[in-house]
């Protein structure tokens, strides 16, 4: 029997975590004029902006093309954004995907300052799927060069 695994990874942040934030809750869209060489295309399915509850579809690129469908839940209180994979490529080797994205304040005389968290939890469809590292890969890279596009403008 499967069960629910996790992996995480951080990226210190140099802009705002507060706008660092506000862009994946406000301006996610942007991401495919910003990164076209990962992402393709992106509208949304139900709502009409990044509320919670908002179902977005996504076209990306992982080594080969794919897409899929995510419901987005939102903890604006707790600068968190949870993804959840509803339907595409990402269910052809997991039951259970889901991208938690937190933005985490650090002072100057904090350890670590400020950083943004990825977490993916998943469920592997069969034994021999191996954990979502490009996934990971992807939103760690994608989330150094958002903050040092924020960090310059």
């Amino acid at each position: 029997m499967s069960q629910i695994e996790s992996i995480w990874g951080k990226v210190q942040l140099k802009s705002s975590p507060e706008r660092f934030f506000g862009f994946f809750r406000n301006h996610m869209g942007d991401l495919v004029h910003m990164f076209p060489d990962h992402f393709q295309s992106f509208h949304f399915v139900e709502g009409q902006n990044f509320d919670d509850g908002s179902v977005v579809h996504w076209k990306y690129h992982l080594g080969i093309p794919e897409a899929v469908k995510l419901k987005m839940k939102n903890r604006d209180e707790a600068r968190t954004i949870i993804y959840e994979v509803l339907e595409g490529d990402a269910l052809k080797h997991y039951k259970v995907f889901r991208a938690k994205l937190e933005t985490v304040s650090g002072g100057l005389n904090k350890v670590g300052g400020s950083f943004a968290k990825w977490t993916i939890e998943y469920e592997k469809a069969h034994e021999n799927v191996p954990s979502p590292e490009a996934y990971m890969e992807l939103a760690l890279k994608v989330s150094k060069g958002l903050d040092a596009y924020l960090y310059r403008n």
